[in-house]
């Protein structure tokens, strides 16, 4: 698992001279925030945008690496990477927006009347909000999932025509500010880091035990375990009254040992091949 801090610009003014290959709707509706993940993404070397693969117009295209940028819904994504994955590997990149700088602004001149930091409530394991829906993603051979924590920039101008939550503020458009970090997970072992003791623990997990140790709802929780279960990084040994038991999978632990012995780490594709026949 490879953590990465702060923003990086190098490249960045190549990447935004990039022109989209295949330019379509999608290219059309995207939104700052994608856009710019896309291009920090872009400014590796040989880079192409909107570049059509495999039959699937993918958004960064690498010489050695697809990249997708999703902010939301992943599971309208998931058989697209699984199908490319099966032609070269590819990397995932998720956002999810942890701080935001919410900009006011004058429904007439446009100009700033006040800015405000929001720091919310997600981080890293609000990303199984999106993860239940496509868990055949998590450990995937040739996947690599991006989860970049990011702080954003959220316009908003007050013309009566926004929710009645916002007192009437109608959202424009969020931009990227930073990205904070970046937790790249490649392989089973990374995604089982996420869980206190990883792939050594041998006691099973409740939702409420989960939730607890991670300092996160019972319900969050629950969809961590059950999205690793469809993922087969983990099993379901029982109950314990209405709430179901889950244990890191036998082959996981097995290749946690083997890998700990070598002094090894595990990869997406060897910990598949590893885990492939249980």
């Amino acid at each position: 698992m490879e953590q990465i801090e702060g923003d990086d610009a190098a490249g960045s003014m190549n990447a935004a001279s990039l022109v989209a290959e295949s330019p379509g709707i999608g290219l059309y509706a995207e939104t700052g925030l994608h856009d710019a993940l896309k291009r920090r993404y872009a400014a590796a070397p040989g880079a192409r945008l909107e570049a059509r693969v495999g039959g699937k117009v993918v958004d960064v295209a690498l010489p050695d690496e697809l990249i997708e940028v999703q902010t939301r819904s992943l599971g309208a994504i998931q058989h697209k990477i699984l199908h490319l994955a099966c032609i070269m590997p590819v990397r995932l990149v998720h956002p999810v927006v942890v701080e935001k700088r919410i900009r006011r602004l004058d429904p007439s001149s446009g100009a700033e009347l006040t800015s405000r930091l929001y720091r919310g409530r997600k981080d890293r394991y609000s990303a199984f909000d999106e993860l239940v829906r496509a868990p055949l993603i998590v450990a995937s051979a040739n996947v690599r999932f991006d989860l970049a924590l990011v702080r954003v920039a959220e316009d908003r101008v007050r013309d009566g025509s926004g929710s009645w939550r916002r007192k009437g503020d109608r959202t424009l458009g969020r931009e990227l500010e930073d990205v904070i970090e970046t937790l790249s997970l490649d392989g089973p072992l990374d995604w089982l880091a996420l869980l206190p003791g990883g792939a050594s623990r041998d006691g099973p997990w409740d939702s409420a035990a989960l939730g607890a140790a991670l300092g996160i709802r019972p319900e969050r929780a629950r969809k961590i375990l059950y999205t690793y279960a469809k993922a087969g990084l983990m099993e379901q040994v029982g109950k314990d009254g209405r709430r179901k038991l889950y244990r890191v999978a036998p082959w996981a632990r097995e290749l946690h040992e083997a890998l700990s012995a070598a002094g090894g780490r595990a990869t997406g594709r060897a910990g598949i091949a590893a885990g492939g026949g249980a």
